[in-house]
């Protein structure tokens, strides 16, 4: 381990350095904060912008932070890094991001490296809020970088979703469809109704305030940056973790996340796709290896343009929203999770008819018979809303799960042909070696473990509750079947004979197809 870290470039750019990290208690920022203190055991200094929040003050949340299990391998290996970190109290929303004099004084004469990972992620957030969030704290941002007196490198945390509106992105930054100092301007005087009403028509052909707000924050940086040492990069939808520092951490149910324990509850069974549309999931490890890599390759070129790189894996071109059915949500018929109200089961559709009444019969009918059943038991009915919850979540993921998109990784393969074989391994970044169906498995699995916190030894107990639900649940849809072929058609007793022939046989053919299945599967 030692001559590995004597051989290591970026070991060695990070020694006695003090960075700054805002998000640092979001899904990147977390994970960024442990491989910084894991692999890199000479920092000097991390500076957390944390904001109080529900009655925790930053050191509460700075010390819930780092009980995570996430820490337990960085714990092992350097006991004492927890004294590295240093919450300070601030918001993005603030004026000067909310840091105070001593504090603010701190950075400016302290800090080397800067990552910005803050932002809102909800994709429908209210516009003004977006903008505040997204645009108008990467103006603090950079305000607060160009009084630092030592600073080496700055890098911002994007979307490779910024330019949706294009079929073919490049690893550039794209002129906006309106400047970000005339909306900035408005969403300070504007009425938050009549905001709301034109966030359309602002928008125009992007699909959520998310990505629009993440584009005009890459054209600000390219106005105000200057001379700042600064890089931006473009992670896709960001997975649980692939191998670092351990399979599978999630802590948060956005994206693919969201669906795997939806599906796995049997709470969602449709939804609008296309199998062939392209699904470019990125693990976390993998978007923070290339983070670090990044503040160290702008911090020794030192840049004369913005570079920008794609944390992607469409390129591999082995993955898509079917095949996550087919490897990913798969592992579900092992990988089982408790008081599940139905056997799981999800299916794309770019039919919206036919999306709308296979989600009538499958997710509404079935939670409004739940709980109907609650209320004569005496409980109190939650089905339907979390139904509701779930269709609103989903329903925001139509974009991405109807089109492709094409995101090139030039500067990301020139990245890594900059760094030795030594830091290729540390940090590494290259996901030519990712196996999807490993992965999902390792995914549903970090679902059931760090997500729901449930217990793997209850998995026998699962699977037979499964079994059991997928048994009732053919045996509702057989008796559904009789039901109307029997309200349909003449009652006659020669008829009679004939329908009973055939369900039997029917029942026979699946009988042995789901029995050959399971035999396969031995």
């Amino acid at each position: 381990m030692s001559a590995s870290t004597e051989a290591s470039a970026i070991i060695e750019f990070f020694k006695r350095k003090s960075i700054f990290i805002t998000g640092a208690t979001g899904f990147i920022g977390k994970q960024l904060v442990e491989k910084l203190v894991r692999s890199c055991p000479d920092i000097e200094h991390i500076y957390l912008l944390i904001r109080p929040k529900r009655g925790r003050n930053v050191n509460d949340r700075l010390k819930e932070l780092l009980e995570s299990p996430l820490f337990n391998t960085a714990r092992t290996i350097n006991p004492n890094f927890e004294k590295k970190i240093i919450a300070l109290q601030g918001d993005i929303l603030d004026p000067n991001l909310g840091l105070n004099a001593t504090d603010e004084c701190t950075l400016i004469e302290n800090c080397h490296i800067v990552f910005h990972s803050a932002a809102t992620v909800r994709f429908h957030e209210p516009l003004r809020l977006a903008v505040q969030m997204n645009v108008a704290s990467v103006i603090k941002i950079l305000a607060l970088c160009h009084k630092m007196k030592k600073l080496q490198s700055v890098v911002h945390v994007s979307t490779a979703y910024a330019n949706c509106n294009r079929n073919d992105v490049a690893e550039m930054i794209y002129p906006p469809p309106i400047q970000p100092s005339k909306l900035l301007d408005a969403s300070e005087w504007m009425d938050d109704q009549v905001l709301d009403v034109l966030t359309n028509k602002i928008i125009n052909d992007r699909p959520n305030t998310y990505t629009f707000t993440k584009a005009l924050a890459e054209y600000v940086i390219s106005q105000e940056s200057a001379d700042l040492p600064i890089a931006i990069i473009r992670p896709s939808i960001v997975g649980c973790t692939w191998r670092e520092p351990m399979p599978g951490w999630i802590d948060n149910y956005n994206g693919a996340s969201g669906l795997i324990v939806a599906t796995s509850k049997g709470l969602l069974r449709a939804m609008i796709g296309s199998n062939q549309a392209t699904a470019d999931i990125i693990p976390v490890d993998i978007c923070v290896n290339m983070m670090i890599a990044i503040a160290w390759h702008t911090g020794i070129k030192n840049p004369k343009t913005i570079p920008v790189y794609h944390c992607c894996t469409g390129h591999l071109g082995t993955l898509t929203w079917g095949k996550i059915l087919e490897h990913g949500l798969g592992h579900l018929d092992t990988i089982c999770m408790e008081n599940a109200i139905s056997f799981p089961h999800l299916q794309f559709t770019e039919n919206r008819f036919r999306y709308f009444y296979l989600r009538f019969l499958q997710e509404v009918l079935p939670a409004f018979i739940l709980d109907c059943y609650m209320r004569l038991i005496g409980r109190k009915p939650i089905f339907s809303k979390i139904c509701d919850k779930i269709y609103k979540n989903v329903r925001t993921l139509d974009f991405f799960t109807t089109h492709s998109w094409v995101f090139p990784n030039d500067n990301s393969i020139l990245l890594q042909n900059e760094m030795s074989d030594v830091d290729q391994q540390i940090f590494n970044f290259d996901v030519k070696d990712l196996d999807w169906s490993q992965y999902w498995r390792i995914y549903c699995l970090g679902a059931k473990q760090y997500l729901l916190r449930e217990d793997l030894a209850h998995m026998p107990q699962c699977r037979k509750r499964n079994q059991r639900l997928k048994r009732l649940q053919n045996f509702l849809w057989f008796t559904s079947i009789a039901l109307i072929v029997k309200l349909v058609f003449f009652k006659s007793f020669k008829f009679h004979r004939i329908l009973i022939v055939f369900l039997r046989l029917i029942i026979s053919v699946l009988s042995t197809i789901t029995t050959k299945i399971g035999v396969n599967k031995k």
